[in-house]
């Protein structure tokens, strides 16, 4: 196990470390769809977001947004890849390659290649028949791998991407069973997230019906889980946020809408519970789900999602990797389905899937707190948002 007490005596240091690297360049999570890097756009005062999708309402797939701190405009340039459904995206290091879970009826991944003569990323690659309800898509840090999660079949998919051209092929497979306490939405399996941790040894599924976060060697033949970890009966987790630098993971439940916190054993990927906080205050009431859940790239802070309230819930992160409560904010839409920070950390974009909108919110990188902003643009229907430099 990991020696809790020599982290918290250089917490600090990574604390000034990670200061220094959301200052000058963030730092590359490639999969995890935060903020990607490059030195030489650091002094811009443009970031680009990309936007992903559902496609029965007229979307035409997925877009490219535009923020320009200094005049403090958010722009929509249009569609910029096409597809059925990109709900969820992953992209390359150097974003030539973008990959999404795409698919109405039936699952897909899809593979799209940038064309530098035409500014968008076309077409390349379809992998069909791959389940139902394709809602999550990942890469390994290494970029040689991808992993799709199956909310309606409750699978993992894992794909090799090809060193060459880029192309994806299945690697392996696996599909989970059981049911837990929610009768509604526990009812079956139901696979909501895959992602590798940040040294990309393990991959980890979390399966919202069996309330199981599902542990993967994916270098070895045998895709079986090494460990289930057990969350509370109906918690119901959605998607996980692993700390940028510490062993430290936090599971969002969607169905009791609160916050799991794990130590991470690095030796084996076995979490252990060292905290559960609640995201709702007494007086908010009603059909709430919680959705995303990210982490500043100095490990300070923590944001979750909480749909029908529709609000953030920010939260600092301690040296022991407890949370504490710092501040609650509207996202200023109708059901933030997904949420990304900017490269600089100034802004937080909320994809609001109910009002066809993505909203801005003005984030202190000292305080970690959020203030509303008038910045907003019409898309319909969005599903993801994640940074992007091109």
């Amino acid at each position: 196990m990991i020696d809790t007490r020599a982290l918290t005596s250089i917490y600090s240091t990574f604390l000034v470390v990670g200061m220094c690297i959301i200052l000058s360049a963030c730092g590359s999570t490639t999969g995890k769809q935060s903020n990607q890097s490059s030195a030489s756009l650091t002094n811009s005062s443009v970031d680009r977001f990309l936007v992903g999708t559902y496609t029965k309402d007229g979307s035409e797939g997925v877009y490219l947004l535009e923020i320009d701190a200094k005049a403090e405009k958010l722009r929509n340039l249009g569609a910029i890849a096409g597809g059925t459904n990109p709900s969820y995206l992953a992209i390359s290091d150097d974003q030539s390659k973008l990959f999404a879970a795409t698919g109405d009826k039936g699952a897909s991944v899809s593979r799209f290649d940038f064309n530098k003569n035409s500014g968008k990323f076309d077409l390349s690659q379809v992998l069909e028949a791959q389940g139902k309800g394709a809602c999550h898509i990942a890469i390994n840090p290494d970029a040689t791998m991808a992993a799709i999660s199956n909310y309606g079949t409750a699978e993992v998919h894992v794909f090799t991407i090809g060193t060459q051209d880029s192309s994806i092929s299945k690697k392996h497979s696996f599909q989970n069973v059981g049911k837990s306490a929610n009768e509604r939405r526990q009812e079956k399996a139901h696979m909501h997230f895959s992602s590798w941790d940040n040294s990309g040894k393990f991959l980890y599924s979390v399966d919202l019906g069996t309330d199981e976060i599902l542990v993967f060697d994916t270098s070895k033949d045998n895709f079986i889980p090494l460990h289930r970890i057990k969350l509370e009966p109906g918690d119901g987790p959605r998607h996980l946020a692993f700390h940028p630098f510490l062993p430290y993971v936090y599971s969002i439940n969607e169905l009791t809408n609160s916050v799991s916190v794990f130590e991470q054993n690095t030796q084996n990927g076995n979490l252990i519970a060292k905290q559960r906080v609640n995201l709702l205050q007494p007086s908010e009431e009603g059909k709430n789900t919680s959705s995303a859940i990210k982490i500043s790239d100095d490990g300070r802070f923590l944001y979750a999602a909480v749909r029908g309230v529709n609000k953030l819930k920010v939260f600092s992160i301690g040296p022991d990797a407890k949370l504490s409560f710092l501040q609650s904010q509207s996202v200023l839409g109708n059901w933030p389905r997904d949420f990304t920070l900017s490269r600089s950390g100034k802004y937080v974009l909320v994809a609001n899937q109910f009002s066809n909108t993505i909203t801005v919110l003005k984030r202190d990188v000292k305080t970690g707190t959020l203030s509303a902003t008038d910045m907003s643009v019409e898309i319909s229907t969005p599903s993801f948002v994640g940074a992007y430099l091109q």
